[in-house]
């Protein structure tokens, strides 16, 4: 069994490297899906597969944080300087 891998281990490193830079490319490419459904676990998957480890890409959806701008009443003036 040895022997059998080191006599391919050209096409096993080929191989692993193909499924790396594809998997890499296809988890750079689309928007990270809510992780409690079924395509995103299936996305996790593949994220393991491009060796996408910590957080290099964010995984969900994060809500929207709305904030309040004071507004100005009255009148503007503008001082000119000399």
């Amino acid at each position: 069994m040895l022997e059998n891998i080191t006599s391919n281990l050209d096409v096993i490193v080929s191989t692993l490297t193909g499924i790396i830079t594809i998997a890499s490319i296809f988890i750079a490419g689309t928007r990270t899906p809510d992780p409690d459904t079924m395509l995103g676990k299936i996305y996790k998957a593949v994220e393991f597969l491009s060796l996408t480890v910590g957080k290099a890409k964010q995984t969900g959806t994060k809500p929207v944080v709305v904030e309040e701008v004071p507004m100005v009443k009255g009148e503007i003036k503008v001082v000119k300087e000399k």
